[in-house]
């Protein structure tokens, strides 16, 4: 008679189950590489001008060629009753600033499409600090995603004069900027609207250029200090 190695058989089986489970998990792994990223920065931390609507874009941008569907969740907002605004996404305006736990879906992005997020805001008189926190993911893999982070009125500390006797020309500006004030500042800055700090000097007067010429393309918020107070101005460079 023919000996049958049932123990042998066995062990065969139980490798073989391994390997498909090991091949399992190494597709399911590739499946869920990153489809999408963040074109602009995922946080942005910016000090509100009072009674003034601001727009704060944040763009997201499909990897590789298939088209990717982008969802978003509201997982943070503090932001006070009493100030406007709204959320936009690619595709549509959610008409509000949402309330945490509201989702919604937008358009697919694919090639140069870009994907958004957009916070709209007016404190009005409002100067509390306040945050608003957009988690955005791959609708097909919910765990492939990051969240867009508003940080609003982070220097509401800071004694805040009024801006209107202070110029900032030309605005927008390719080159040189010239800065005129009623106020004598002891040093000027200039920061992203993420809060990156792109230019810092002494200042030392009430009349100062700047060559900008070096600066991408952008919105900047230009902040100059002095005894009295601090005054700060959106600059445009083009």
């Amino acid at each position: 008679m023919l000996a049958v190695n049932t123990k042998g058989q066995k062990n065969n089986l139980k490798t073989m189950k391994t390997t498909l489970l090991s091949f399992c998990v190494i597709l399911s792994s590739a499946s869920m590489a990153q489809t999408f990223q963040w074109d602009t920065n995922d946080t942005i931390t910016t000090n509100l001008a009072l009674n003034t609507t601001e727009q704060y874009p944040m763009y997201q941008s499909a990897i590789g060629t298939d088209t990717v569907v982008l969802g978003i969740e509201i997982i943070y907002n503090d932001l006070p009753a009493a100030w406007d605004g709204m959320v936009c996404i690619y595709g549509q305006c959610l008409g509000s600033i949402p309330p945490v736990g509201v989702t919604a879906t937008m358009a697919p992005i694919y090639g140069s499409n870009q994907g958004m997020v957009r916070l709209t805001v007016n404190p009005y008189n409002g100067t509390e600090q306040a945050k608003l926190q957009v988690y955005v993911y791959d609708v097909n893999f919910p765990n492939d995603g990051d969240t867009a982070t508003f940080l609003l009125n982070e220097t509401a500390s800071l004694d805040l004069l009024d801006a209107s006797n202070t110029e900032i020309a030309p605005n927008p500006v390719k080159n040189i900027v010239s800065i005129s004030s009623d106020y004598v500042f002891q040093s000027v800055a200039i920061k992203s609207l993420s809060g990156d700090l792109v230019y810092a000097s002494e200042m030392m007067g009430s009349k100062t250029s700047i060559d900008v010429s070096n600066l991408p393309s952008g919105v900047y918020v230009v902040r100059l200090s002095g005894d009295a107070g601090t005054v700060e101005k959106r600059l445009v460079k083009l």
